[in-house]
């Protein structure tokens, strides 16, 4: 069946190794809580006995040293991965001509002003892989160290004959930046930005949020999402060099198992909170390059890549009732779906929907916020977000914890400057509650194997059947109880190493060869099978 001789194929291979754990789910309600980071596996994903022993065993996904790791590992003992170069430091003299003409006109037809959003990684025989993070922001270059080193090592694990001697040098282009950021996005501006055939592009890997709509950029590819490279990085037995790069290469899970049995109370299903309950920052909603993007409330928070002078709680202000204020701002389309969330949740005084602004800029920064000033005395555009938010309620005083928002049993992630909210979706899903998925025109790796109504209760983009949503979740609260249970097994599955592992394989490995293998041929990627002979038994079944 495909490159993968018979094990499940391209992203729903996940979804069919779920259907296949046999057993039923225990009858606890509990679920998880209190934040940790994914590698606390077994503490997130226990469920207080939710799962049953075959799902738990699944999860533990024990790692085999490199003698009894089967055939597949011969390429590791042959050439040992010795990581990625940043020659940045190199300054003109890590320039050179690009290997690929193709490489080189889609750069150019990209990027138009978009320097920071596409990058390239190159590997030659005698330098090995290579990027140059030269003249881009410490986070962004983060970033692209934390994609590098996923690529490489997926080229090293599964592509072991690609990197001899004999070899071609290749490079390959890649995004790390929230969203691909290029005016080529709009078919009616490509002609003006000079796109040209945006379909004769080489193939870009993008490790962040991608359109859902694949015509808009077809080379476009929707790698592995970046936050979640640290722990399959460790489950392919290649650890990254440079631990803890936070948020960037990890993402946080609840665990149920971190209280005592007196609190485990509060996070069973009929003792959650029946309100909808969400926390988040005020973020545009993509960006100006997107039919469909939207300012935040008041002064772009991202201001280093994209400013407005436009303030939406200055115009809120010209009404003297503040509820006359959220009625009027709702009437707009021009709100970002988190903005009309926090003023539905103003405008019902909380009733059935909690939902608030917990920015980081101003908690961090509050005293120059409150004072209008920054910390090197010029004016702050933090200070009037600031004093508007406060007069209209629309920010958190703090942050919720990781266990206040698991109390709530209808758990809402919205889309923001990416237009998803990456691995927050796993956060939410592994809570005791259900999952209120926000559907917009973008999409993460792993969305495609998540089904409505099985793991999730889907939201509009525009949330106008949010209301509608909760009132139906009320009536079918057995319904809701089922999807949760569904979820956290799909959870279990997933973030087990075989399941990142196979998710990695299809969203990353397989589109490699595209940029590894432009003849088609292919005659360098392993099997999944081969490589991780681990999760296989003597007849090639699932383990």
């Amino acid at each position: 069946m495909g490159r993968d001789d018979g094990d499940a194929s391209e992203s729903h291979g996940l979804l069919t190794d779920v259907e296949k754990v046999q057993g039923r789910p225990s009858t606890s309600r509990s679920s998880t809580c209190a934040t940790v980071r994914g590698g606390k596996l077994l503490g997130a994903l226990a469920l207080a006995g939710l799962m049953g022993t075959g799902l738990l065993a699944a999860a533990r996904g024990t790692f085999r040293t490199r003698g009894n790791r089967g055939r597949g590992a011969m390429a590791d003992d042959a050439f040992e991965f010795t990581g990625v170069r940043d020659v940045s430091s190199l300054g003109d003299a890590a320039t050179s001509e690009w290997f690929d003409p193709k490489v080189r006109e889609t750069l150019r037809a990209y990027g138009q002003g978009s320097a920071a959003d596409v990058h390239t990684m190159r590997w030659t025989h005698g330098e090995g892989f290579t990027f140059n993070s030269h003249d881009h922001a410490p986070d962004l270059a983060v970033k692209m160290r934390t994609a590098t080193e996923l690529m490489a090592k997926t080229i090293h694990t599964y592509y072991p004959e690609r990197l001899k001697p004999n070899q071609p040098p290749f490079e390959i282009i890649y995004v790390v930046t929230d969203f691909p950021q290029t005016p080529c996005v709009r078919p009616e501006r490509r002609v003006a930005a000079g796109c040209g055939n945006v379909e004769d592009w080489a193939p870009i890997y993008t490790f962040s949020s991608v359109p859902r709509n694949t015509s808009l950029l077809p080379t476009l590819v929707g790698a592995t999402l970046i936050t979640l490279a640290e722990r399959v990085e460790a489950a392919m037995g290649k650890p990254t060099v440079e631990p803890n790069r936070g948020m960037w290469s990890n993402y946080a899970l609840f665990d149920l198992t971190a209280f005592d049995v007196d609190k485990r109370r509060a996070y069973e299903w009929d003792n959650l909170v029946n309100k909808t309950i969400w926390r988040g920052t005020d973020y545009p909603f993509l960006g100006p390059a997107y039919e469909n993007g939207k300012e935040s409330m008041c002064h772009s928070i991202l201001g280093r890549s994209w400013h407005s002078e436009k303030c939406q709680l200055r115009d809120m202000s010209k009404h003297d009732d503040p509820r006359e204020s959220f009625r009027s701002m709702l009437s707009s389309s021009e709100i970002t779906p988190r903005t009309r969330a926090v003023l539905m949740s103003k405008l019902d005084d909380d009733s059935w929907l909690n939902a608030r602004f917990v920015n980081p800029e101003f908690l961090r920064h509050g005293a120059a916020a409150r004072g209008g000033v920054t910390a090197h005395g010029t004016r702050n555009q933090d200070h009037e977000r600031y004093v508007l938010g406060a007069k209209f309620g629309v920010d958190a005083d703090t942050p919720m914890s990781g266990d206040e928002l698991a109390k709530f049993k209808y758990q809402l992630d919205l889309g923001g400057w990416g237009g998803t909210s990456w691995t927050g979706t796993l956060h939410k899903l592994s809570m005791p509650g259900v999952l209120f998925h926000h559907e917009t025109s973008m999409k993460d790796s792993y969305f495609d194997d998540l089904i409505p109504w099985r793991h999730y209760v889907p939201i509009k983009e525009d949330l106008s059947d949010l209301r509608a949503k909760y009132e139906w979740a009320r009536a079918h609260d057995d319904v809701c109880r089922q999807i949760s249970l569904e979820a956290k097994r799909w959870l279990a599955r997933f973030v087990s190493d075989r399941g990142l592992l196979r998710h990695n394989y299809v969203k990353l490995a397989v589109p490699l060869e595209r940029a590894l293998d432009p003849t088609g041929i292919g005659a360098y990627l392993l099997p999944f099978r081969v490589a991780h002979e681990r999760f296989f038994d003597a007849d090639g079944d699932n383990l």
